[in-house]
């Protein structure tokens, strides 16, 4: 092997270092081949920071590294509510099929005798743990069966506009060649804005999943087996898209047939309602936590109706829903520990929506150099964080101010009418 070779061959070794295992554990080859060959949603991510691989089997870039600490999470939350050691032979996935199968027709008995109790526990902790004032926000929240989803009405995935589209939409001048590279330019900053926004969604949707747990003394007086049917579901549930293969999840998705939730926030109503569709507790509770973060959603796209419509059906589609659902529960804790303690105390757990509006109001430019110091966890990124909060805390208190003398807000502000609806503006 002559020197030439010897360099592209390590070259190609460090750009493709594999995933960092703890154990026999494996996910799907062809999942870890389109995360090492970045081939995924996230692989151009401008808000993921740069990262130095600590060794030649050490992951080599940030989407590496937050996909090897998901799966981790995933298969020790398997194990913890299973009891079992082995998870991927043939004969465990068999067995896991069947302890799952059970459970959830146990499931399906106990909460169709406590279907309206149930369903309003999952509002009242969302409304808890998001901080959302009485009154607030509406919620049509529903436990219903998996064939019934799709009937409700629910938005579809849409379809990638096609070239003329966005240069009609994005562009300046449609006679001016810069123009026009700089519409796809803009489409893109968008898109990758969306995608970025969408896996902090699911992120905090499939975290908030496993609140269940918060509700262990209601729910023991309801079955006490109840705890462990959810978390054995769940935790099976999720490591279903890192075992099987990509192409099978997709499918799967595409056809229906994985379709357990369902949630979409409706801001035209007064207040907004947040309408949430789940076949059990711990789903009902993830489409609660996506349809009140799309609050936030809602404000990180463009002001322009048709680039909005052009960046949603670029971005919101089943596959890059399963990449969310993957790799945002890691991308969501990251953001998280960015907040300053004072945002988890239960009187100013609000803050946290209100936080979310004013980070996804940034310009991409602006987004995204904030974003990626928050996923680094560098004391910069707090601190950008922390002063955002003291603003809006500083904001807050004026507005008291001028309306404990009479003052008078502006109402042709879209962003304060909806923040005051939601009861933090």
């Amino acid at each position: 092997m002559n020197k030439t070779d010897l360099v592209n061959r390590l070259r190609r070794r460090l750009n493709e270092a594999p995933i960092d295992y703890e154990g026999p554990e494996k996910m799907s080859p062809d999942i870890q081949s389109k995360i090492e060959k970045k081939e995924t949603p996230f692989s151009s991510m401008k808000g993921f920071p740069e990262i130095t691989p600590e060794g030649p089997n050490t992951p080599s870039s940030f989407e590496e590294l937050i996909a090897s600490k998901r799966f981790k999470d995933v298969v020790n939350n398997l194990k913890r509510y299973t009891g079992m050691q082995d998870i991927t032979s043939q004969n465990a996935m068999m067995q896991l099929q069947m302890m799952v199968m059970r459970g959830m027709q146990e499931i399906a008995q106990i909460e169709s005798e406590n279907q309206e109790y149930l369903e309003e526990l999952a509002v009242e902790l969302i409304k808890k743990e998001f901080g959302i004032p009485e009154g607030a926000l509406q919620f049509d929240a529903k436990l219903t069966k998996p064939g019934d989803i799709d009937s409700e009405g629910f938005k579809q995935k849409g379809e990638q506009p096609s070239e003329e589209e966005v240069e009609d939409m994005f562009g300046e001048n449609e006679e001016e060649l810069d123009d026009f590279m700089d519409a796809f330019e803009k489409f893109d900053l968008e898109k990758a804005k969306r995608r970025f926004i969408n896996s902090l969604i699911q992120g905090a949707a499939k975290k908030s999943s496993y609140m269940f747990e918060l509700l262990n003394r209601e729910l023991n007086a309801i079955n006490p087996r109840l705890l462990n049917l959810y978390g054995v579901f769940m935790s099976f549930a999720d490591s279903l898209y890192w075992l099987m293969p990509d192409s099978m999840v997709q499918g799967m998705a595409g056809s229906g047939q994985a379709t357990y939730g369902k949630s979409e926030l409706d801001a035209k109503t007064d207040p907004p309602t947040v309408k949430a569709r789940g076949v059990n507790l711990p789903i009902l509770i993830h489409e609660l936590a996506k349809g009140v973060m799309e609050i936030a959603g809602t404000y990180g796209l463009p002001q322009d109706k048709r680039r909005q419509e052009a960046v949603l059906k670029s971005e919101d589609t089943i596959v890059g829903e399963i990449w969310d659902m993957r790799l945002g529960p890691v991308i969501w804790e990251k953001f998280r520990e960015a907040y300053p303690d004072e945002l988890f105390e239960d009187d100013k757990k609000n803050l946290q929506q209100y936080f979310m509006v004013k980070f996804a109001e940034l310009t991409p430019t602006e987004f995204f150099k904030m974003a990626k110091e928050i996923m680094s966890g560098s004391a910069r990124g707090k601190k950008m964080v922390a002063n955002m909060v003291q603003e809006i805390k500083d904001e807050l208190q004026q507005q008291d101010f001028e309306d404990a003398i009479g003052g008078e807000d502006d109402d042709d502000d879209d962003m304060d009418d909806f923040l005051k609806s939601l009861g933090i503006g």
